[in-house]
């Protein structure tokens, strides 16, 4: 199951990577929207995989917002984007947050 979950992870970030990649330049612009979206569209199926075996509430929250904050670090490290303290906080409370998330699913 935890590989479903890095793969979507994985998938998320490269498609926020290339969103950001795109951004920075006229021409890049077309090619990294249609292959982030490529990715981000086909990511959706692993998600879908996940939801089959695992309560969704848990899924929805681990499979976002891990997505979310593994993107968030991987984009502030490839783009030399330095986190504020109260961003680093941030981070720590969302990922708090999905631990505490588990813990209360019903199995």
């Amino acid at each position: 199951m935890i590989h479903l979950f890095a793969v979507f992870m994985g998938m998320q970030t490269a498609a926020m990577l290339l969103f950001k990649y795109g951004s920075a330049h006229p021409s890049r612009w077309l090619p990294s929207f249609i292959l982030a979206n490529v990715i981000g569209i086909t990511s959706t199926w692993i998600l879908m995989v996940i939801y089959k075996q695992l309560n969704v509430n848990v899924a929805m929250g681990v499979a976002m917002g891990g997505s979310f904050l593994v993107s968030q670090i991987t984009l502030a490290l490839v783009f030399r984007n330095a986190l504020s303290p109260l961003q680093l906080l941030a981070i720590l409370a969302i990922g708090g947050g999905m631990f505490t998330l588990c813990l209360g699913a019903r199995v």
